[in-house]
């Protein structure tokens, strides 16, 4: 049971942290965002966001497989890539967006692998992040 308790509570603390970046970028503060999620990574990870930005996709999907997060956590982890890409966005460096689209987009594939309940809001997602990273190539 604590294990439990300590999974919620950290999915919590994912959701909080990626309401803030989206608050911070949306008030014209996306610096102070992505240094919210460095600390996240480094938290949930052991990666900072620089060693993440220059990590090839296929790393890390060898350490998001290995990992082997549950739906839930997987969800959270994707939406905190997902809002780091559109954090890199707003300060107009297009190549470290690309770079965690790219991997924002595998980590949804991989949870629409885990998680076989359709989501409309997923897909959408999804077709963003294809948007994004084919008008960058």
């Amino acid at each position: 049971m604590p294990k439990e308790d300590y999974l919620l509570k950290y999915l919590e603390k994912l959701s909080r942290v990626v309401a803030a970046m989206l608050g911070l970028r949306e008030k014209g503060f996306p610096e102070d965002a992505l240094r919210l999620a460095d600390e996240t990574y480094n938290e949930l990870l052991n990666i900072d966001l620089d060693t993440l930005s220059a990590m090839s996709v296929d790393d890390f999907d060898r350490i998001a497989r290995k990992a082997n997060y549950n739906s839930t956590y997987l969800n959270a982890l994707a939406g905190l890539t997902n809002e780091t890409a559109y954090c890199y966005a707003a300060k107009d460096e297009i190549i470290k967006m690309r770079l965690f689209s790219e991997k924002a987009l595998l980590l949804y594939l991989l949870l629409n692998e885990k998680d076989k309940t359709f989501s409309f809001e997923r897909e959408m997602i999804i077709s963003d992040l294809k948007v994004m990273i084919s008008q960058t190539k």
